[in-house]
């Protein structure tokens, strides 16, 4: 049994604020955690980086003990404490009968979107806008992974380079996806934007005007043949995209669209100083 709960016949659920340090953290953890899931290290560790870079905010959720002092719900929070070496301020409740655990987390999970929208922070977000963030984010490394927090703070940063991609190409099927429009998005912050809204009109349309465009047509072809989504075909079709814009941009005819080696369009906290 944990010492900051105190069991008494007969009581009633009741949640106090607290300042969780780590040390409070690791000591439920190994002596509390006796009956929960396999801790998912990488979920942990998107808790920890919000609350080490201080964006981590209170909320309902929080930490659940039963009457016996016996840890139900937030392991992952405590983890993430322990990771983060940093206090945490959280709801901790107390009292919670066992039989709360059929239907604690039994809810469908909300998408990223889903949760950008809800915080009405950057008006209405959806999945495309993520999709693009988190492929530009990734770059030629892949899509990252986000937490909401981080995922907010990035959108605040590039909103307005995602919307940019998403408008230039509107749709196109095995066109318009996260990563021909991501290279876009990156794209927005060095390169002429007419230039970039023709590219993205010509990859879709298959319309061009002359054989100096000819890295779009080769890119075009490309994607029709591999609309595959494992790591190594979305890392091939984004380091193609940005050989085909940089050559377009360039005004560059091309007989062969060999893959970028590096990254050709980094965003501004990439840029060398």
């Amino acid at each position: 049994m944990i010492a900051t709960a105190q069991t008494t016949m007969n009581a009633k659920p009741h949640v106090s604020r607290i300042t969780v340090t780590p040390t409070m953290a690791a000591n439920w953890l190994e002596n509390a955690n006796t009956n929960n899931r396999k801790i998912r290290e990488a979920y942990a560790k998107q808790l920890a980086r919000d609350m080490a870079q201080g964006r981590w905010r209170l909320t309902h959720e929080g930490i659940a003990f039963d009457p016996h002092g016996v840890l139900l719900d937030g392991q992952h929070r405590l983890w993430g404490v322990v990771l983060a070496d940093v206090p945490v301020e959280m709801h901790v409740w107390f009292e919670i009968t066992s039989d709360a655990l059929a239907v604690i987390n039994g809810g469908k999970p909300r998408s990223l979107a889903d949760q950008l929208r809800l915080s009405r922070e950057h008006g209405r977000v959806t999945k495309n806008h993520t999709s693009v963030l988190n492929a530009m984010l990734g770059g030629m490394s892949g899509p990252n992974k986000m937490t909401a927090l981080e995922a907010s703070d990035a959108l605040g940063r590039h909103g307005e380079a995602v919307a940019f991609a998403l408008s230039a190409i509107p749709s196109g099927k095995y066109v318009a996806n996260a990563t021909t429009r991501a290279v876009i998005g990156r794209a927005y912050y060095s390169a002429d934007h007419q230039r970039l809204r023709n590219f993205g009109q010509m990859l879709a349309s298959g319309i061009v005007p002359d054989a100096s465009a000819t890295g779009v047509i080769l890119l075009r072809q490309y994607l029709y043949s591999n609309p595959g989504d494992s790591y190594a075909a979305r890392r091939d079709r984004y380091a193609k995209a940005e050989r085909a814009l940089l050559a377009f941009l360039k005004h560059e005819p091309i007989t062969r669209l060999i893959a970028a080696k590096q990254e050709l369009f980094p965003l501004p906290e990439e840029a060398k100083v």
